[in-house]
């Protein structure tokens, strides 16, 4: 581990990991709603809500870009063998039950190009470009950054949102990661600036932006062009307003000064969470029939969204459980990393020392 990765890991405080737990139960609420709860109720407070939960991935992009990322054949590893553990049985398991055709099959095989997982992949590909723009932000002037954050803005939300490039359109590409991951290495060096303002301002913003979203989709539904306001500018990765968002809630939860033993190791967990819920098994079998048996058997919206909340901690805690009962597969990967490091790092070493 190198001096700058161990100054990096002590530095690092809890209220970051916090983020990582909070941000994976805002996704999980939000697959909860967008996925069993809004299709069968077509109410729309279910859709509306789903606005200030659809941050949760822009802040783990954001924590990457705060912290930076190390990129090594030993993450790679890591990555791959998370997703093929979490994914892969469950998913043969799913084809089985379902009587799937051998199509269907090869396409779990081909599990990092075929994953349902669209963020593994998207987030691989940022892993493997990481060098390239963590050195030009190692080496880059204020103004060449301003500039960066411009074209990154230009092409990922100006172009993605008003241009409506299909490419671009969802935010669910490279383009807006690396543009997130600028975002989050620009308030890691301007932190002083940011951690002064003051938090009741910053809560009143965000109170305010996320309160109105809900009251204006929940009520303003039959308005026309509403459901293109709704997806391209509040809701797409690729949306001011949920760029705003996210770096508000950033900002709110990064200000806190703490350490806490549990959550660091509760955090740990975030990727499994991600990966595990959303197995077919997961949401569309065990979340899914608890949640529809919640949604008819209680009648008062307010003790409905409650058990939802409850709900959500229930399958966090179950997903923590279960990586952790993995412990063992988890050092095998680590083992067979560390092997590939070394070797990657002894092929590197004499390509750099050969005449080539």
């Amino acid at each position: 581990m190198t001096a700058l990765t161990k100054e990096a890991e002590k530095s690092r405080e809890s209220s970051f990991e916090l983020i990582r737990l909070l941000a994976q139960f805002m996704i999980v609420l939000y697959h909860i709603f967008s996925v069993i709860i809004y299709p069968e109720s077509n109410e729309p407070f279910y859709k509306a809500i789903w606005l200030p939960l659809h941050i949760g991935v822009p802040l783990f992009v954001l924590i990457s870009g705060y912290w930076g990322i190390r990129a090594s054949v030993k993450g790679v590893v890591k990555l791959v063998g998370m997703l093929f553990v979490l994914q892969v049985p469950l998913l043969i398991v799913n084809y089985y039950i379902n009587g799937e055709g051998i199509k269907e099959l090869i396409k779990i095989l081909l599990f990092m190009s075929e994953t349902p997982f669209w963020f593994m992949r998207t987030y691989l590909f940022l892993f493997l470009f990481s060098p390239v723009v963590n050195v030009f932000l190692r080496n880059i002037t204020p103004w060449h950054r301003i500039m960066l954050l411009l074209v990154l803005f230009y092409m990922s939300h100006y172009i993605g949102t008003l241009g409506a490039d299909p490419s671009l359109l969802d935010g669910k590409n490279l383009v807006t990661f690396i543009f997130l991951y600028v975002i989050g290495n620009t308030l890691h060096k301007y932190e002083d600036l940011w951690k002064r303002f003051p938090s009741k301002w910053l809560w009143l913003s965000y109170v305010t932006i996320n309160v109105g979203l809900v009251l204006f989709f929940t009520y303003c539904t039959s308005m026309p062009y509403i459901d293109a306001l709704f997806y391209r500018i509040c809701f797409a990765y690729c949306s001011p307003i949920l760029l705003v968002n996210s770096i508000l809630f950033f900002m709110l939860i990064g200000k806190l000064q703490f350490h806490s033993g549990l959550i660091n190791h509760l955090a740990k967990s975030s990727l499994a969470i991600y990966l595990l819920h959303g197995t077919p098994l997961m949401i569309y079998g065990v979340i899914n029939s608890i949640a529809l048996n919640l949604y008819y058997a209680i009648d008062n919206s307010v003790l409905f969204f409650g058990s939802m909340l409850i709900l959500t901690i229930f399958v966090l805690c179950t997903c923590i459980l279960v990586d952790n009962l993995l412990t063992p597969i988890w050092r095998l990967i680590n083992s067979l990393g560390i092997k590939l490091q070394g070797c990657y790092d002894r092929i590197s070493n004499n390509f750099n020392k050969s005449d080539f």
